[in-house]
């Protein structure tokens, strides 16, 4: 298995990666512009041509706390074939040694209150439950 970034031509394989794990994702335009915006970075898992499992990192280096700079991630998604196989903890602990080569102070992440299986997960490589509540407004 190997991490690397998204490809531009792998972006296909990805959004069938996120559909098949979250229901559905944004339009594919939208992914075919995330290069243009240098504080994300799409890291996927890949064997053999296919994609496995993929992280996104956001990049924050300005802000208010003592945590800073600091990545906040989204979209930890597994193959629901490649599940219990140490995809995700593989993706989570390069992003681990990326965060530490790179002078970041802490990584983030939100899940949902009733996702245990994510929960274990983020557990097992290190993370800890933060006491924050998340607030949410869309915008129609």
């Amino acid at each position: 298995m190997e991490i690397e970034r998204l490809q531009k031509e792998d972006i296909l394989l990805y959004k069938d990666l996120i559909d098949g794990c979250f229901g559905q994702s944004t339009d594919i335009e939208q992914y075919q512009k995330y290069e243009l915006n240098g504080n994300y970075d799409i890291l996927v898992a890949k064997e053999n041509n296919e994609i496995m499992g993929s992280v996104t990192l956001y990049k924050i280096d300005l802000f208010t706390f003592d945590f800073q700079p600091c990545l906040m991630l989204f979209n930890v998604a597994v193959k629901q074939t490649h599940r219990r196989k140490k995809v995700a903890e593989t993706l989570l602990n390069h992003v681990k040694k990326f965060a530490k080569d790179n002078g970041y102070r802490s990584i983030s992440l939100t899940c949902l209150d009733d996702a245990y299986p994510a929960h274990k997960l983020y557990e097992s490589v290190g993370f800890k439950k933060a006491s924050s509540i998340k607030y949410n407004l869309s915008i129609e």
